[in-house]
């Protein structure tokens, strides 16, 4: 006979229930757990805090021995003597008095400090230490640090004052070069500028000099020619009376009245200087005819002499207003042939003797007669 299907269904359910547990047992399980876990925690901190502790009582306290001398005058001898202290024994006190073996004498007891249960434990100990050391490792590295910035410092500044240095001992190098080059353009622009001078001068002296030889040559052949017809004259009319060329016998001597003067445009600290002769010399036919206004008498004239830097005259101007233009060729000629040729003259100079400049010179000369 199958079974029905009422029949399945219920011996499936009572399957189910008879495998499932209840909650409270899940509950029980979990709280034995949880207390289990407590226990051993809490053993196993306890055995590590009586180790802790046991080595704690196993410490060392030092104990400071102080023997009392029996004269005043001697000086108390101090000794430590460190007493080990177990679990059992008890803090000494402080006023505790010790007897000694060979003294009668009292002995003070005096504890340095004693080892407490309270006192930070090793790992404190370690992490203050290693605290400390990594502060001074940080100063030390501060300090390094710092020392390296100011020396860094220093060497910037330094080299910024040793550039500086150089930047201005260029620069006043370079100021010196250009003062140099301008000084030496300006020195080389004089020199040129007094060789142009020198050379324009010696050019219009020369010129001059030639000017005067060809009026001398160009007078002396006037001279000759009217001299040579007089002469023709002369001969064809013998008993005429003689002519004022015929009586161009007699001396003259030439001197200086006051004192030479220099021109007001070229002023020399030291001037030319002048050294007259006294010698006489012949009048000439010249001199009679052109210069000498009455027999007997002197005639001055005012020249301007110009005196090389070699101490050579190179140029005789007259300066007479009431002398006309042809009458001073005459006697500019006769000045320097006849009575100027025998003179001396030393050049002028401003500072140095050794350098010689050329000059100009205004004259009074006096031209005297000879009885």
């Amino acid at each position: 006979m199958t079974p029905s299907v009422a029949d399945k269904t219920s011996s499936s359910v009572k399957l189910w229930r008879r495998h499932t547990d209840p909650p409270s047992f899940w509950v029980a399980v979990f709280i034995g757990s949880l207390s289990l876990h407590l226990l051993a925690f809490w053993l196993i901190r306890s055995y590590q805090s009586s180790l802790l502790w046991r080595q704690q009582s196993k410490a060392a306290i030092p104990v400071e021995v102080i023997e009392i001398a029996s004269q005043p005058k001697s000086k108390a001898k101090t000794r430590t003597q460190v007493i080990p202290v177990n679990s059992q024994t008890k803090p000494v006190s402080t006023n505790q008095k010790l007897q000694p073996k060979n003294s009668s004498k009292p002995i003070v007891v005096k504890t340095d400090r004693l080892v407490k249960n309270s006192s930070p434990t090793v790992p404190d100990k370690n992490a203050v230490a290693f605290a400390e050391q990594r502060q001074r490792q940080l100063a030390e590295q501060q300090q390094r640090e710092l020392a390296e910035q100011r020396q860094r410092q220093l060497v910037e500044q330094q080299q910024r004052e040793a550039e500086q240095r150089q930047r201005q001992l260029a620069e006043q190098q370079q100021r010196e070069a250009e003062q140099r080059q301008r000084q030496l353009a300006e020195q080389q622009q004089r020199e040129a500028e007094q060789r142009q001078r020198q050379l324009a001068e010696q050019q219009q002296r020369e010129l001059a000099e030639q000017q005067q030889r060809e009026l001398a040559e160009q007078r002396q052949r006037q001279l000759a020619e009217q001299q040579q017809r007089e002469n023709s004259g002369n001969l064809n009319n013998p008993e005429s009376p003689p002519t004022p060329s015929n009586t161009a016998g007699g001396s003259l001597v030439a001197s200086l009245v006051g004192e030479p003067q220099q021109e007001d445009r070229g002023i020399i600290a030291h001037p030319a200087k002048i050294k007259p002769s006294n010698q006489p010399f012949r009048k000439g036919l010249e001199y009679v005819k052109y210069i000498e206004k009455k027999i007997g008498e002197p005639v001055e004239v005012t020249a301007l002499l110009t005196i090389s830097e070699k101490g050579k005259l190179e140029l005789v101007t007259v300066l007479d207003k009431n002398i006309s233009e042809e009458e001073k060729s005459y006697y500019e000629d006769f000045l320097v042939s006849q009575v100027l040729n025998n003179w001396e003259f030393e050049p002028a100079y401003d500072k140095d003797p050794n350098d010689p400049k050329p000059s100009n010179l205004i004259v009074r000369i006096r031209l005297q007669p000879l009885p």
